[in-house]
């Protein structure tokens, strides 16, 4: 087994391949070979030949083949087993190299998102260090050389500088250090989880995490949806993977409505208020005219983008808000140093 699943980049390029080759009249056996043959030494590599290895000793399928790699999530293999079980098996492979594809731009946004506040954040931290250990001594000591001494006013506008700057500079720090261990924890799936579940509950976070797990459910459910599942089980199938509390409790309210009253999805989604009403509408008609996989589709992407929109917003507003934060403490600081040398200087005038 593998000691480290592929990126969701990864698991889409596979995907998109192996679909290529199987339209092709290439055998999965012989794909996989020409994937690994294709690609450089690391995990991809080493999935691709792990997967033509199982296929070329054990002649099972390829889902059997993806679900022993261990590269892959478990929904790669389920997936592509429902679509081996439908004929469908290029459908679901193109539907996941889609699904896979779209994750990982989300991945890439979030990534940055985090990583930009937090070199704020050890930026103001340096340069609140340099502030604290470098430049108040020195007022200091120009004090003392003009002065002989502090005057208890002088001294006094100096401990508020050294105070404001050492608060300034625990905060920001602080917030540094927890936004490294947020990274450091989302690289194991416990960590992930915890911080989804914290994520939730941020009034700044919770919509976000909530639009980002109604993206992930509605691709999920176009992908059993467009395997050849039936719409309850796909139901059941996507609701297995939703994570955000509050869509969770919307999804199972769509399906206990579809089984007690006997009513269709989209029917089930408008009523329970699962998407906004002018989405639900949307699939009502799709559901109405036959054409719920391209209504589906569409709605995955916009709820994609709004989440995109949503953490660009959230971004945006923290950016002048650190900016003001460290330009006021800055400034308050060096104002109290300032107005004890304006005195001795008026003084000595």
């Amino acid at each position: 087994m593998a000691n480290k699943q592929l990126e969701s980049l990864a698991v889409s390029v596979f995907c998109e391949n192996m679909a290529m080759m199987l339209g092709a009249g290439i055998g999965a056996e012989e794909a996989a070979g020409l994937l690994s043959e294709d690609s450089t030494q690391g995990g991809f590599h080493d999935a691709a030949k792990s997967i033509q290895r199982f296929l070329l000793l054990q002649g099972g399928t390829l889902s059997e083949a993806i679900q022993q790699s261990g590269f892959f999530p478990g929904h790669v293999s389920d997936m592509i087993r429902v679509g081996e079980s439908t004929g469908r098996i290029e459908q679901t492979l193109r539907s996941l190299s889609a699904y896979y594809g779209s994750r990982s731009r989300l991945e890439t946004k979030l990534k940055s998102a985090v990583l930009y506040p937090l070199v704020l954040l050890v930026l103001m931290s340096a340069i609140l260090g340099v502030l604290l250990a470098k430049v108040l001594p020195v007022f200091s000591g120009v004090y003392i050389s003009l002065a002989g001494d502090l005057t208890t006013s002088s001294y006094a506008y100096i401990r508020v500088a050294y105070i404001i700057g050492t608060l300034a500079l625990v905060v920001t720090a602080l917030a540094a250090i927890l936004l490294i261990a947020a990274v450091a924890a989302s690289r194991s799936p416990r960590g992930l989880a915890v911080l989804k579940r914290l994520a939730e509950h941020l009034p700044v976070l919770s919509g976000i995490a909530q639009q980002l797990s109604l993206a992930n459910f509605t691709e999920v459910l176009l992908l059993y949806v467009a395997s050849g599942v039936d719409v309850d089980a796909a139901m059941e199938s996507a609701g297995k993977m939703v994570e955000n509390e509050e869509v969770a409790r919307r999804v199972e309210a769509c399906r206990t409505q579809m089984k007690e009253k006997g009513v269709g999805l989209a029917t089930a989604a408008y009523e329970q208020k699962l998407f906004e009403p002018l989405y639900g509408r949307m699939l009502i008609s799709g559901a109405r005219s036959g054409s719920m996989e391209p209504v589906l589709q569409r709605l995955a992407e916009l709820f994609s983008q709004d989440a995109q929109s949503r953490i660009d917003s959230a971004v945006d507003r923290v950016e002048p808000m650190l900016s003001a934060f460290l330009t006021v403490a800055v400034g308050v600081a060096l104002i109290s140093t300032m107005l004890p040398l304006i005195g001795i200087l008026g003084s000595i005038g």
